[in-house]
């Protein structure tokens, strides 16, 4: 396993259940009563859900091919943390759907038959795409926590909770599913090396297009897809300290050759929001 990773050897990867998230009584707007930022993270938490079961599967393909004992107990870690973040996101999709947004519900069916597929039938590029997913999280995650007062602060207490819960877990166990790619596929090969380059390719263009396409469908299907409202949104998004525009510069990272999630090295940032969410009422944390 790459020394980048000494830090969990130090610090274990810990289970925890989840916070209560949102309910009937969570305001639609719950993101500053503001619609575009609301169903941005709304889209975003519907892909969870298939996503992470997506690589709890995709990780255990590979489980018996494990020699590291310090690996194999951080992969019993993250298939924990998982299935507490698609447990609790998919009571937030039960909430979007008995709100009339049941097209996620079709879209979600339609991700789950194509994720089975291919981990069933491609499982070197399912963990692949796991790797490359979980970088893709893992660094939206670092900009949600450092920049909490723009991204976290703005939303209700339960919905700060759940997203601040989910940022620290994605990245307490960002290394997990590389370290395994790295021990059962890449091992230093040329063909390991570029066939996660192309996952992260298609990742890329699959992950943003599909945020698109549901944060779409749901302002439209709220009838908040307006000239104001998208405006407002794209300024907060890709203006000066917009959030997609701070968030890609570090994803270009996963190509290099010697890249570890553990290159960013947030730490600190880290233990500054778990501290946050214990003086959020999270007990767990």
């Amino acid at each position: 396993m790459s020394q980048t990773s000494s830090y969990v050897a130090d610090r274990p990867i810990p289970v925890r259940k989840g916070p209560s998230g949102p309910d009937a009584n969570t305001p639609r707007y719950w993101f500053d009563n503001d619609p575009f930022m609301s169903h941005f993270f709304n889209a975003i938490s519907s892909m969870f859900p298939e996503g992470e079961r997506f690589f709890i599967r995709s990780v255990r393909n590979f489980s018996d091919s494990i020699s590291d004992a310090q690996l194999r107990e951080q992969v019993r870690s993250f298939v924990q943390q998982e299935a507490q973040h698609f447990k609790e996101h998919d009571e937030h999709a039960a909430l979007l759907s008995a709100q009339g947004f049941r097209v996620l519900d079709r879209l979600n069916r339609f991700a789950a038959t194509g994720l089975n597929w291919t981990t069933k039938h491609l499982p070197r590029y399912a963990l692949a795409s796991t790797v490359a997913t979980e970088h893709v999280t893992a660094v939206f995650a670092d900009q949600v926590m450092q920049r909490s007062d723009l991204w976290l602060e703005p939303m209700v207490p339960e919905m700060r909770r759940l997203w601040r819960w989910h940022a620290i877990e994605e990245t307490e166990h960002k290394a997990v599913a590389f370290d395994v790619y790295q021990e059962c596929i890449e091992q230093g090969s040329q063909s390991g090396l570029w066939l996660r380059r192309f996952a992260m390719a298609q990742v890329l263009m699959g992950f943003f297009l599909e945020a698109f396409m549901r944060h779409s469908l749901l302002l439209i299907k709220d009838r908040q897809f307006s000239p104001r409202v998208l405006w407002n949104g794209m300024r907060q998004m890709w203006g000066r300290q917009g959030l997609i525009r701070a968030f890609h510069p570090e994803i270009w990272q996963f190509f290099r050759a010697d890249f570890h999630p553990w290159q960013l090295d947030n730490v600190e940032l880290l233990d500054g929001e778990l501290e946050a969410l214990r003086t959020d009422g999270f007990a767990a944390a």
